[in-house]
């Protein structure tokens, strides 16, 4: 029998509060300063809340990881593009694209809920593979804006791991056998 969690208390919500609002803001800018530069591209803002959400109020939690949320972000949107081109029924494209970016995490271990809603949106199309690499370049930015922000109090740890170096044991194999769950 698992336990409720225990609400935060106000100082903790207002270190959330200014975190992620502060990482926001440079995404944001982050985002204005790409279309600028390149009409017609910008990052998509959706998962981001939901990637703030993780950063700060869940900064324990697998799916808030670095290794999750760039790897994740990498498969999902991945998929999702290139299901974008296929010949299928808009909403049977994003329902596949969603549901097969989501096996995928969850079969490599790098679950993050925002790349679900990133498969979601960019199955719709009209992305280009430039927006796979401003998305990742904005996890990146969001994970050092968190990293920052929520090491500098005392109460906080971002990340709790990095994790990269499971990637190659799953994909080439450990000594031991696989064992199918």
């Amino acid at each position: 029998q698992g336990t409720v969690p225990r609400p935060f208390t106000s100082m903790e919500s207002i270190w959330s509060f200014f975190g992620s609002f502060l990482t926001l803001l440079m995404l944001l800018y982050y985002s204005d300063a790409i279309s600028k530069r390149w009409p017609g591209y910008s990052l998509v803002g959706g998962p981001f809340g939901a990637l703030m959400t993780l950063q700060y109020s869940l900064t324990a939690a697998p799916a808030s990881q670095p290794r999750n949320a760039i790897l994740g972000q990498a498969i999902s949107v991945s998929i999702a593009i290139g299901m974008a081109h296929t010949r299928l029924e808009q909403n049977v494209k994003k329902a596949l694209a969603t549901s097969l970016a989501i096996m995928c995490m969850a079969r490599l271990g790098v679950t993050h809920p925002p790349a679900g809603a990133a498969a979601l949106i960019f199955a719709g199309g009209g992305y280009s593979w430039a927006h796979l690499g401003i998305m990742l370049s904005g996890n990146i930015l969001a994970i050092l804006s968190a990293t920052l922000i929520n090491d500098m109090n005392v109460k906080r740890q971002y990340p709790t791991f990095w994790g990269f170096g499971y990637g190659p044991r799953l994909l080439f194999g450990s000594q031991e056998k696989n064992k199918i769950a």
